[in-house]
């Protein structure tokens, strides 16, 4: 072991300090977290090891020093993860549920059934990133750059209304006002009102809607698709509806339609007839199949 240079300890005058005395030794030059002074965290580390003295003397001299060695790595955990821990803010919704917030720069965000945002609210007003897992509506505040990473690529925008959509290996992404950069798999697309991106095979592809506003109606209760596949259709009913689907047919065939977050059968109806698709529910257990 290295002596100390700050107080010029010694191996062997380390080794005959008690466990408290060791204890700041090795955190010295560290802050304690905010608000708590450096002695009453030492008090708090030590409080469980104090309370079991008795416990402690029917074992080996050495769990001493393994006790001794938790403590001061509990003491360094404290002063360096909590206040990181503190910072980390998250909205996550349930099937059948969204949610809204305003960030700390004043943005607005709305958040779909079954999704999760991820934030540092002490650094967001300097940094303004985010972690989405699902699907989100931002009316972004303007300001400086503003970004919001998924699984599947990254989107940049400064001051815009968007709809951001990642779910498995499902990505796209809406501007309704603004301008958007979207990037994914090595590929971006800039996108403005009107436009959406979506990861195919094919990469990132641009298309443009006159219909955009429909994209972020799930908002206002309703469900939109356009040339979507049955699979996605299908797992969006569930998690609107907090039920369980089990599909016997094609999920590859596409649909462009509407449906409610309302009434269940009525979804049921409006996806299933015209897709001539037969559905049985029992409890909130749903089966679809091709009608023969």
């Amino acid at each position: 072991m290295q002596s100390n240079s700050k107080s010029n300890i010694t191996p062997q005058q380390f080794r005959e300090m008690s466990t408290e005395e060791k204890i700041l030794t090795m955190a010295s030059g560290m802050q304690s977290p905010a608000g708590k002074p450096q002695n009453e965290v030492l008090d708090s580390i030590l409080g469980k090891a104090v309370e079991e003295a008795s416990v402690r003397k029917l074992y080996p001299k050495w769990t001493r020093y393994a006790a001794a060695v938790a403590a001061v790595l509990i003491f360094l955990i404290t002063i360096r993860v909590v206040p990181q821990m503190l910072s980390a803010q998250q909205l996550k919704t349930s099937y059948a549920e969204t949610a809204e917030v305003v960030l700390p720069d004043g943005t607005e965000v709305t958040l779909n059934a079954d999704s999760k945002l991820k934030w540092d609210k002490n650094k967001f007003n300097d940094n303004r990133y985010l972690a989405l897992k699902g699907e989100a509506y931002f009316n972004v505040k303007k300001g400086d750059e503003f970004v919001i990473k998924t699984k599947n690529g990254t989107v940049e925008i400064l001051g815009t209304q968007l709809n951001v959509f990642s779910r498995d290996n499902n990505f796209w992404v809406s501007c309704i006002t603004g301008k958007v950069r979207v990037t994914a798999n090595k590929q971006e697309q800039i996108i403005t009102p009107g436009e959406w991106v979506r990861l195919s095979n094919s990469g990132l592809v641009k298309y443009k809607s006159e219909s955009i506003i429909n994209t972020i109606s799930w908002k206002d209760g309703i469900s939109h698709f356009e040339d979507t596949k049955l699979d996605i259709i299908f797992a969006e009913l569930e998690r609107q509806f907090d039920v369980s689907i089990k599909f016997e047919g094609n999920g590859l065939r596409k649909a462009t339609i509407d449906f409610s977050n309302e009434n269940l059968n009525d979804a049921l109806d409006i996806v299933c007839i015209p897709m001539e698709l037969s559905y049985e529910v029992k409890d909130r257990k749903i089966k679809i199949s091709e009608k023969k």
